[in-house]
């Protein structure tokens, strides 16, 4: 990470916040009813011990969801086991059967592969063990629901920012980490959306959970396409893994470069305020109420209060767009006033520089 600023190495003091100040994502039919009072009745020890169990804790949309179930099921009486497969799906599945194994209550399930997950899942049903998936992006069988943001959704309205910021023409890399669905979806919609628009070219750049080797790689394509306009912008797909072509671009004054991301982190917010970042838009989804109501529709269903035929199979979350023109609302949604000490940036410097002229526009998906 040697060659990512002091701006990038704020992350440390990320790691540990869970969020809050951002709205209730919005309940679909079937779905609970938010609330933090969920009373915890269980045969036996007389509290549920759930399993939740994270393919990769790399962003704060993992560590929210994580956080936000966790403080659920805590304060309700339960406890919780925590597993992390640092980005390995193998391992994640092992995590998994392991959970399933080890006397747990009830499961949640943060991303994974649905068709992977599908036969462990029956096996979780097997035991008389409900599970709950949150950001696996599609319904899994033998489970309650999947709890995600909307991705068709987030990644038009990310679309929409980028082509709009580049004049819908020129050269743009998509950068993805392939076999990770959510963002093999995200880079599909986003080229179905440019297949309407015959200036845009598009090219692929596969990548890990590794902000710095995307620098490194973006810095390769800076050097390769050394004149301005040779690079219209960069869709990335998700927020923490372009913060290294954020700086590769700045570093290479290369200021007519768009980029965008999706996930409404911290450091997104940061990249958007940033003198001379290249960085326009993030669209925001709502990480905390997937981990919140992961837990609470599980524990209504443990308690009984919650008729598991009655949940919908897959539950969006809302979303909406954050630029420079809204961004002091959009952090506060998120985030909340905290955020500006916690990274140190002058709110009233940023109005001053941004007029904050445009609303934030909330989505709220419905499912019937």
């Amino acid at each position: 990470m040697k060659k990512l600023t002091a701006f990038i190495l704020v992350l440390p003091l990320l790691l540990v916040m869970a969020c809050g100040g951002e709205k209730d994502s919005g309940s679909a039919a079937g779905s609970a009813k938010s609330s933090t009072a969920v009373t915890v009745r269980s045969g036996g020890s007389g509290v549920y011990k759930i399993g939740i169990a994270t393919r990769e804790i790399t962003n704060d949309y993992n560590r929210d969801i994580i956080s936000s179930a966790q403080k659920v099921v805590e304060a309700a009486g339960g406890s919780v086991v925590i597993t992390d497969a640092n980005a390995d799906y193998q391992k994640h599945n092992e995590n998994i059967e392991n959970l399933i194994n080890s006397g747990i209550d009830g499961l949640i399930v943060q991303l994974g592969d649905a068709q992977q997950l599908a036969p462990i899942m029956a096996r979780a049903k097997a035991k008389g063990i409900p599970v709950v998936t949150a950001g696996v992006g599609a319904p899994v069988p033998d489970t309650l629901t999947d709890i995600n943001g909307d991705n068709p959704i987030l990644s038009i309205l990310a679309s929409d920012a980028l082509l709009s910021a580049v004049g819908y023409k020129g050269d743009i890399y998509i950068v993805w980490v392939p076999g990770a669905p959510l963002l093999e979806t995200r880079k599909r919609i986003f080229e179905a959306v440019c297949k309407d628009h015959p200036g845009v070219r598009l090219h692929e750049v596969p990548a890990e959970h590794n902000p710095a080797k995307v620098q490194t790689q973006i810095e390769e394509i800076l050097t390769a396409n050394p004149r301005k306009g040779s690079i219209a912008g960069i869709f990335g797909t998700y927020d923490m893994l372009v913060a290294g072509a954020n700086e590769a671009i700045r570093r290479a004054g290369r200021d007519e470069i768009a980029l965008i991301g999706i996930d409404g982190d911290k450091i997104a917010f940061q990249m958007l305020l940033q003198d001379g970042s290249p960085f326009v838009t993030t669209v925001v989804q709502d990480s905390p109420g997937i981990g919140r109501q992961s837990a609470e529709i599980l524990l209504g269903v443990l308690n009984g209060e919650i008729d598991p035929a009655a949940v919908t199979p897959q539950i969006p979350a809302t979303c909406y767009v954050a630029t420079r023109k809204n961004a002091v609302e959009a952090v506060g949604l998120r985030w909340g006033e905290g955020f500006w000490d916690d990274v140190q940036i002058d709110k009233n410097a940023i109005i001053a520089k941004y007029p904050q002229t445009d609303p934030v526009q909330v989505i709220s998906p419905t499912v019937p």
